[in-house]
């Protein structure tokens, strides 16, 4: 039987391509690295590594088996750090980067007293975040896509037995750093010039605008995505201090952070993008997770 131990040893040596180097990794000694790779081939029946003068590089197979075993290590990891707060009730939640929505939790966090509440918070895109509701290690997840997304988000929703609660829409707008307002409002703003900051490249993020039909196309007018992060602290940063722009929806309700900004409505009096929660179909949510939600939704209408 696979041991976690030998699966363990198999990634390190993977993502280092070096017996050597993972024994610092490990602090222990390359000889016995050797053995623990051995006896897990034993146990595969298959060669995992070729061995080289200058390290290790993965087999055919070796590629396959990765795969899973880095989920299994990375799985154990978020185990025993859940298992690590030892707190009565939890909060697992994941959402876009989104300053608003960490403003909104650091309020939330204040208003309660959540002192034996163990909270946990990724900062995710939303396939992951898709990936980590589904497998339970979120309770919920909050993202913004597009109004042409929905029918693929829907069929990958219903795939992973989830469903999602629209909570607003709103306008697609470029932001720029406050900087920018005479750039932003001249006569001779181009669309062509500008490059973006956004968060992610999947399929369900704005930086993805493009590429749905030729009237998205036409109104982005050639900008061009400079720097993917996924910090919306990075994000922030580079608005301030540089030229670059971010295509994101609208605030989700009236907060001083925005006023820093200068704003470009990319599509007038329509609301092409949806914010809303993902959960687990049918099942009855926490005490916090629904406190939480009821605390996001009357924030917006603030």
């Amino acid at each position: 039987m696979v041991e976690i131990k030998q699966l363990q040893y198999f990634v390190i040596c993977a993502n280092l391509s070096s017996f050597s180097r993972a024994a610092d990794v490990l602090y222990t000694s390359q000889a016995n690295v050797s053995k623990v790779i051995k006896s897990l081939e034993e146990e595969m029946g298959c060669a995992l590594f070729v061995r080289k003068n200058r390290g290790v590089e993965l087999t055919e197979r070796g590629r396959q088996v990765y795969r899973y075993a880095a989920r299994a290590v990375d799985d154990l990891q978020r185990m025993a750090d859940s298992f690590r707060m030892r707190k009565e009730e939890e909060l697992l939640l994941s959402w876009n980067p989104s300053s608003w929505m960490a403003a909104a939790f650091a309020d939330f966090y204040r208003e309660n007293d959540m002192s034996n509440v163990g909270v946990h918070i990724m900062s995710v895109s939303t396939e992951e975040m898709m990936e980590r509701v589904a497998s339970g290690q979120d309770e919920m997840g909050f993202c913004y896509l597009l109004e042409e997304q929905l029918p693929l988000f829907q069929y990958r929703l219903d795939r992973n037995k989830l469903e999602f609660l629209e909570l607003r829409r709103t306008e697609l707008v470029l932001y720029f750093g406050a900087g920018k307002a005479a750039d932003a409002s001249g006569e001779g703003f181009s669309m062509e010039k500008v490059n973006l900051v956004q968060c992610y490249e999947d399929e369900f993020t704005m930086g993805s605008y493009a590429d749905f039909s030729a009237e998205r196309k036409e109104t982005l007018g050639g900008a061009k995505v400079a720097v993917i992060t996924n910090s919306d602290y990075v994000m922030n940063r580079l608005l301030q201090k540089t030229d670059l722009g971010n295509i994101s929806g609208a605030y989700l309700g009236s907060d001083e952070e925005s006023a820093q900004y200068t704003r470009v409505s990319l599509r007038d009096q329509t609301k092409p993008v949806v914010f809303g929660c993902i959960r687990r179909t049918e099942e009855k949510r926490s005490f916090w997770a629904e406190k939480f939600l009821d605390f996001v939704r009357k924030r917006m209408d603030a």
